[in-house]
Order: structure tokens, then sequence, then C-alpha cells
């Protein structure tokens, strides 16, 4: 539901609504955005921001209307069609079962996402080695974690939060399916007796990875 507030300054980047047009700005959420709408220059105008992390990238969408609701409603519909875009686009990746998103898509997903040190040093780590990969052991060295197990379970926790935020199914890791939440992060290459299984980072996040974090 929309909510109202009187501000002298929105604390957004880019939302910069003179005190002469409005008294008020109006507050709204659409998935993972916060929309924020108001008079600007004697126009309706409502703008879409990422709505958490310390990494915000800023405006992200903007619409026009003939009050702030219209203006609200018009954002959505252009968010709705941006989704609906992204998510054709998506490359499907058969070693992971899933449609993989976009450098786009990740870099916004990690730009609010709060991830933990550990976490971000096993994205960056990964995102180095490249096509070779890295094995879970190597991935826990990085971490700086004495337990595999955990960090398994923090791969997981970083990939969960990640197709949360831009609405792609993972599968689960039930026991007769092996696959879970690290899919999203790159695929398993299966090793045999005499080599270790290790997982390569998929090349849309290696990217991301690299130029984000």
């Amino acid at each position: 539901m929309s909510k109202s507030k009187t501000k002298k300054k929105s604390r957004a980047a880019g939302t910069e609504i003179k005190a002469a047009d409005a008294a008020t700005i109006v507050e709204d959420g659409f998935g993972s955005y916060l929309i924020r709408a108001g008079r600007l220059n004697g126009n309706f105008v409502a703008r879409a921001f990422p709505e958490t992390g310390s990494r915000s990238q800023g405006l992200i969408a903007e619409a026009s209307g003939t009050s702030e609701a219209d203006a609200i409603e018009a954002l959505k519909e252009i968010l709705r069609i941006r989704g609906a875009e992204r998510t054709e686009a998506r490359r499907w990746e058969g070693r992971s079962d899933i449609s993989i998103p976009s450098k786009e898509e990740f870099s916004e997903a990690l730009g609010q996402m709060k991830l933990t040190d550990a976490q971000l040093a096993m994205l960056k780590a990964h995102a180095i080695a490249g096509d070779d990969g890295m094995s879970m052991a190597a991935l826990t060295r990085a971490a700086g974690y004495k337990s595999e197990d955990t960090a398994v379970k923090a791969l997981k926790r970083a990939g969960s939060h990640v197709a949360d935020f831009l609405g792609v199914e993972t599968q689960t890791d039930a026991a007769n399916d092996q696959k879970d939440a690290r899919e999203i992060l790159g695929y398993c290459i299966e090793g045999d007796a005499e080599t270790a299984s290790v997982w390569v980072m998929h090349d849309e996040l290696r990217h991301a990875v690299r130029s984000i974090i």
C-alpha cells in the first residue's frame, strides 16, 4: 500500500524535488524496488530505486503522469515489461538446469545483497579462477573457513539471495536431487577417483563480480 511522507529533500540520489513544487513525496514498493513519486518542475514524476543495499546503483527507471498515482502505475508497467524482457533473454544452462541471468541482472543483485566477508572472498576467488573453476576445498580456504560444510552453506545462502532477488527458481537439495542454490552461481564438473569435483562460475556472474566487487 502506498504511503505519503512529508520531506524537505529526498534522500535517494537523483530524486531532488524542489520544495516549491511539492511538500509530499509518495512512496510505494514494487518487487525489489522502492518507488518515489512527487511533483518535479510542475510535472508528476515517479522514479524507481534499489530498495536495499549499501552499494545502491541509483535510478533504475522513471515515468510521468497526471498525478502521483498515475505516474506510479506507469512506472510499474515499465518495470513489469523490463522484468519480462530480462527473463526472456536469459540463457539456458543445461549443466545447472536453470536460465542464467545477464551480467546486468547479476550486477544489480550484487549491488543490493548484504554479503558476508567470507561470501565476498569466495565470489572474488571464484571469478578469478575463470573456466578452471575451484574445488569446494579451495573455496573453503578462500573464505577462511575450516569446515567445508560451512563453506557450502555460505554459498547456498548467497545463491538463494541472488535467486530470490532475480526471481530465479533453483533446485532443492532433496535426497534424490543433488542440485541446490549454488547452481545459480555456477555449475559442477564431477571429478573421479583421482581428481576433485570443481565448480565453475557462470560467465555472466564472473563478469559482474569482476566489475562490482
